[in-house]
């Protein structure tokens, strides 16, 4: 659910159906250079990886949009928990969508 002063941030989007969700992983260690993502010997950048273990721990999800009641968006794919920080909420436009105007 949003803070209702955004309501109208929100205009729109009823017509939308893949969001992508940039969000804050709270929770998240920001400490760690190097990880081990498959258990072995060999350890890697954290910059190669997609580990939520991050200096600057910004996720992005894409979303499909269910329905929207008031200010809560009701989505399926989310990849987060509880009470995590928006970022941000932006529609995916795809290649193949018309525009409902072109500027000529």
């Amino acid at each position: 659910m949003l803070d209702p002063r955004w309501s109208e941030a929100m205009l729109g989007l009823e017509g939308k159906t893949r969001l992508q969700i940039l969000y804050w992983m709270h929770l998240a260690r920001r400490d760690v250079v190097r990880q081990n993502p498959d258990f072995g010997n060999r350890a890697i950048g954290t910059f190669a990886l997609r580990s939520p273990l991050r200096p600057n721990p910004i996720a992005s999800s894409t979303v499909t949009l269910e329905r929207i009641e008031g200010t809560s968006l009701f989505v399926r794919g989310l990849d987060c928990i509880d009470q995590t920080p928006l970022v941000d909420i932006k529609p995916i436009f795809c290649f193949d969508e018309q525009p409902e105007k072109r500027i000529a």
